[in-house]
């Protein structure tokens, strides 16, 4: 079994390399002529809205191109900043958003409203409210998804780490598909198991979209970037993620309490079902804690081990431009990590899953 766990380590290693230099990057930023719509879902956006529209009705090389905010029965301040923005702001509609039908989540709701209202458009752009976008983020990635010869695409946007939880684990996601998934197969195959997806910022043809189904076809999934992506590739259309970190940045959560309650509204979701939870758990403890106290234990195997872990770490930090220092509290993270997707799964089979005031 130590042998196992030493080569998986150091296969995982070896990938991760890989992987950082296969990672495809934004295209040129060449004008896009066909009409482009960008799409943000909005409920209680209010610390955020302003600065996200700014950065979405400042793109540049985009000829024809709508901005559409959904606000979605938002109780805070969140509307009243979108019609100050609307009023001088001609590219700018909003629309109120309907009531959530039965078995719908949220977000999805909002996507297939804001969908539907463009779709006279030929790519769909769909933001969400905490990312940023530089001016040239949009025609950059509708140029990679062109010469790629892709129908979606995931610019991975920059993750935003002030606090100490987001510290520990924001970088964690890039370091997950990094470290595991075969980028080169996984954007040829059309196997939906081989799939990464970002929805904070995520780019369709309009076409393919809605022969997918769009997020009507997923409408009650939790994690909707995933799923989403995964039903395009069910009906015969490629993508992928790309690094987005030069053109985009994005802060999910700003204190633990936030990220603790984000990560478990959908971590139940990430696995499938509580063996393959519990198989993920296993997974993470045999090859990121189990050999810290080895290593404490004065075992080089363990140490090792812990070295394989901080390439892996380093590889996507240097990538997603994400902390690099962070790495070396990895055994900290997964720890943390293992208690979210336990935590998620408790209050999943409580029905005791909410998320900005809806429950799940």
């Amino acid at each position: 079994m130590t042998t196992i766990i030493y080569v998986l380590g150091f296969l995982l290693a070896i990938h991760s390399i890989i992987n950082a230099l296969l990672l495809r990057r934004p295209g040129r930023s060449d004008v896009i002529s066909e009409k482009v719509a960008l799409l943000i879902p909005a409920r209680n956006e209010e610390l955020n809205i302003k600065a996200c529209l700014e950065s979405v009705l400042n793109q540049k090389n985009l000829n024809n191109f709508t901005v559409y905010v959904l606000d979605d029965s938002s109780t805070d301040g969140t509307n009243q900043i979108l019609r100050e923005i609307a009023a001088t702001e001609p590219q700018l509609s909003i629309l109120r958003g309907r009531d959530l039908p039965e078995g719908w989540t949220g977000k999805n709701s909002s996507c297939w409203q804001l969908a539907n209202a463009a779709q006279e458009s030929d790519y769909l752009v769909f933001v969400d409210a905490d990312v940023r976008l530089r001016n040239d983020a949009v025609a950059k990635s509708i140029n990679a998804l062109r010469r790629l010869q892709w129908k979606f695409i995931c610019p991975y946007p920059r993750q935003i780490a002030r606090s100490w939880s987001e510290w520990l684990i924001q970088p964690l996601l890039q370091w997950s598909w990094i470290t595991t998934l075969p980028l080169r197969i996984a954007e040829r195959s059309l196997r939906p198991e081989l799939t990464a997806a970002n929805g904070q910022f995520f780019i369709v043809e309009k076409g393919a979209y809605f022969t997918a189904g769009g997020h009507k076809a997923i409408h009650e999934e939790v994690l909707d970037d995933i799923h989403l992506a995964r039903q395009m590739k069910r009906n015969g259309f490629r993508g992928n993620v790309i690094d987005g970190s030069s053109i985009s940045s994005c802060r999910m959560y700003r204190s633990w309490d936030e990220l603790r309650d984000g990560y478990t509204k959908s971590l139940w979701s990430a696995f499938g079902s509580i063996p393959g939870a519990l198989l993920v758990i296993i997974f993470l403890i045999s090859l990121y804690i189990f050999p810290a106290l080895i290593a404490l234990a004065g075992y080089s195997w363990g140490v090792s081990l812990l070295l394989f872990a901080f390439i892996s770490r380093l590889m996507a930090a240097i990538r997603s431009q994400s902390s690099i220092t962070s790495a070396l509290a990895h055994p900290i993270a997964i720890s943390l990590l293992c208690y979210l997707i336990v935590r998620s799964w408790w209050l999943k089979r409580k029905n005791r899953l909410e998320w900005k005031a809806r429950s799940l």
